[in-house]
């Protein structure tokens, strides 16, 4: 069926050897005339390959959600490939000014020539080059009768030829936006994210917390702490690592068990793209304290820490070329919070009651079961690749569920010690 006819305020404008046009698209002409790449490809089987990734795919359905809940919505521009059909560029031509013609005399030509409508009749054809989620997201938001208003999507259109050249030369583009395309990374959520409510808590615990103000969280970039670091429990991206789990099981179903990969889990999405009310914002806040309490009522270490005004006096006691105590390196901060959230998740307790079940953990990294296993004693280094065997040994001495048998943790636990006779830890009571 002909589409009615689209008029569009727009700047035309040529990067290399494209032209483009800058365009506002209604948000609801943008969801019924534009389809995915899959137009780009000759290949039924390639066209269906691209619309399976977005019909599989869950970010979609993660910016639908943002579309329908957020009111300061807002998208960088998509861009758009046409085909068929007659755009026409319409220029404005003649500018008057109201304020003198010297305002106007002073445009260049070619600027005023770039500025115009373009109409497309409804006979071309029109897909997504760079944007295919945003734009699945749109469809999806509004198959669900979200209430998008007047929205107007920022797009960038460019021409298209079918012919063997066009497709290649369309194909080259696509694949030049989507790799070049830089992911934002965790420094700079942190620093800024207006929607991600581990950064947004992060950042008021750092700012306004006694337990956190700097030096006791280290404000880096990196995620590991630097050796010459005396002073800080752990970094800002570890805080935002352990908010991540702690909230996550805050907002899981009762019952559940935690997820293993919580980047990807659809709670952990949700809290990274749904900015919440003020008012739950304050419970975040609250819940990272309550645990952050319960985990200095269980390790001494991190109540002296936070009770102190002079950090360096408590965290050079608890971290130096000896080891010292697993809670103040960032991988043994992820261990314990991981532990205690699956005890928490098995016993079908509050958090803070997991963590008052690990009180009795072994912390001491120069000592066993730590030794050898998460810590180097000869290099003086956290063993990274041991993390996974030392969650193992912490279910076992907890009497936690295990993907491990007894016998095969017993020998991965022989191999990394080198001690072919070396038993495992006693379990230890809960408290």
């Amino acid at each position: 069926m002909k589409r009615s006819t689209l008029v569009l305020p727009a700047l035309r404008g040529m990067f290399g050897d494209w032209v483009y046009y800058s365009c506002q698209f209604p948000i609801r002409e943008l969801g019924s005339r534009v389809e995915y790449a899959n137009k780009i490809h000759q290949a039924k089987d390639l066209s269906l390959l691209i619309q399976r990734v977005l019909d599989e795919g869950e970010r979609a359905t993660r910016i639908a959600e943002y579309l329908t809940e957020m009111p300061e919505r807002f998208f960088n521009s998509l861009v758009l490939a046409t085909y068929g059909g007659d755009p026409q560029w319409l220029e404005i031509g003649n500018l008057r000014s109201n304020v003198g013609d010297q305002v106007v005399e002073q445009i260049p030509p070619d600027v005023i020539r770039s500025i115009g409508f373009l109409q497309l009749n409804g006979d071309e054809k029109v897909f997504a080059v760079d944007g295919q989620h945003r734009l699945a997201g749109i469809k999806r938001a509004l198959a669900l009768g979200a209430d998008l208003g007047d929205d107007d999507v920022p797009v960038l259109l460019i021409g298209h030829k079918k012919s063997s050249a066009g497709l290649r030369r369309t194909r080259r583009l696509f694949t030049t936006l989507n790799k070049t395309a830089v992911p934002v990374n965790k420094r700079d959520i942190i620093a800024l994210d207006e929607d991600d409510v581990m950064a947004i808590i992060a950042r008021r615990l750092v700012e306004n917390h006694p337990w956190f103000i700097p030096p006791k969280i280290a404000v880096i970039a990196n995620s590991n702490l630097p050796a010459t670091n005396h002073e800080a429990l752990t970094t800002i991206s570890s805080l935002y690592d352990i908010l991540k789990r702690v909230f996550e099981f805050e907002t899981s179903p009762a019952g559940s068990m935690p997820d293993p990969e919580p980047r990807k889990s659809r709670r952990a999405e949700k809290l990274r793209f749904n900015r919440p009310t003020e008012e739950r914002l304050e419970q975040y806040i609250q819940s990272a304290i309550e645990f952050f309490g319960a985990m200095a009522e269980a390790f001494p270490p991190i109540a002296q820490l936070f009770g102190s005004k002079v950090p360096r006096r408590i965290t050079s006691k608890y971290r130096h070329a000896n080891g010292g105590n697993l809670l103040f390196r960032p991988v043994g901060l992820e261990i314990i919070v991981r532990l205690a959230i699956e005890w928490a998740q098995q016993h079908g307790t509050s958090l803070p009651e997991g963590v008052k079940a690990l009180s009795d953990l072994p912390q001491d990294l120069s000592k066993r079961p730590l030794r050898d296993v998460i810590w180097n004693p000869r290099q003086h280094v956290i063993i990274l690749k041991g993390r996974s065997l030392a969650l193992s040994i912490g279910r076992h001495m907890l009497g936690l569920s295990s993907r491990l048998t007894r016998s095969e943790l017993q020998m991965k636990y022989r191999e990394a010690v080198g001690d072919p006779n070396r038993l495992l830890p006693r379990p230890i009571r809960s408290r």
